[in-house]
């Protein structure tokens, strides 16, 4: 099969059927171009993602907001409702005033803005969550197979200090062995715009769970368990960091390894 960048973009948005998404995490095991290809990817579609929510945290543009207000739209709505109006009086608006309507609504709904008249807009939408990103991370990841990890677990001193000192919160590699789980070794990601550890371990039948970290002033209170991109999570705070364990969906024994990791 020949994969071209839109079938990777598909394969991560999910588009694919289980056929492709099969057998591009295969070829993604051993074709070094490929995953570079797929980083760059990301790379992309994250940078184009903080542009959109810098966008968002712009208020509308007082000029925009006066045009879309003081637009003569009598006819127009007279055209929707009354059969009697020409075709000349419904078109009689400036071509603007529906131009600019447009582009307010489509700010509002985008940007969570409410505007009324004669007051400023207020934003109400919030940044997305790290969470989004790491499904993002572990869906290429995880089927990695020999590119697993970018540092092995026979470094595993060396894998607590470098990423205790990058994400800026203490990293300790839990023993997970009583869940049946291998630590593999260790990544640094970057979700939300900031360092995030993963630790990554393995079952006997090869499923990866994966531990990330990162770095908090404001930790999550309790642990929240939740499913995203297609996995199944449990998130906690604690430390000056928040976690996150990550898995396959149905995974039935995450919250217990989760405490375990807690612990």
């Amino acid at each position: 099969m020949s994969i071209d960048r839109e079938m990777l973009s598909g394969f991560l948005d999910g588009e694919l059927t289980p056929d492709e998404t099969r057998q591009i995490e295969q070829a993604l095991e051993i074709d070094v171009e490929l995953q570079a290809e797929l980083e760059q990817l990301m790379a992309a579609d994250k940078a184009a993602q903080q542009d959109f929510q810098a966008m968002l945290t712009e208020p509308v543009p007082l000029a925009l907001a006066a045009a879309v207000r003081n637009a003569p739209s009598e006819n127009v709505e007279r055209g929707a409702s009354n059969s009697n109006v020409s075709k000349s009086q419904r078109a009689s608006a400036p071509w603007w005033t529906a131009v600019a309507a447009s582009l307010a609504l489509a700010v509002g709904a985008a940007g969570g803005y409410l505007t009324a008249v004669g007051t400023p807009a207020t934003q109400v939408a919030s940044a997305p969550g790290w969470l989004e990103d790491i499904a993002d991370y572990h869906r290429v990841y995880a089927a990695q197979g020999r590119h697993l990890v970018e540092v092995p677990a026979s470094e595993a001193e060396h894998i607590e200090t470098w990423l205790t000192n990058t994400v800026g919160a203490q990293v300790s590699i839990p023993d997970l062995t009583d869940h049946g789980l291998e630590f593999r070794g260790g990544r640094l990601l970057v979700a939300a715009a900031k360092p995030v550890a993963q630790l990554m371990f393995t079952d006997g039948d090869g499923k990866v769970v994966a531990l990330c970290l990162i770095a908090s002033t404001n930790p999550d209170d309790a642990p929240r368990s939740r499913q995203i991109g297609g996995f199944d999570m449990v998130s906690w705070g604690g430390e000056g960091a928040n976690f996150v364990l990550v898995a396959d969906r149905g995974r039935d024994d995450l919250e217990a390894i989760a405490r375990s990791a807690a612990s």
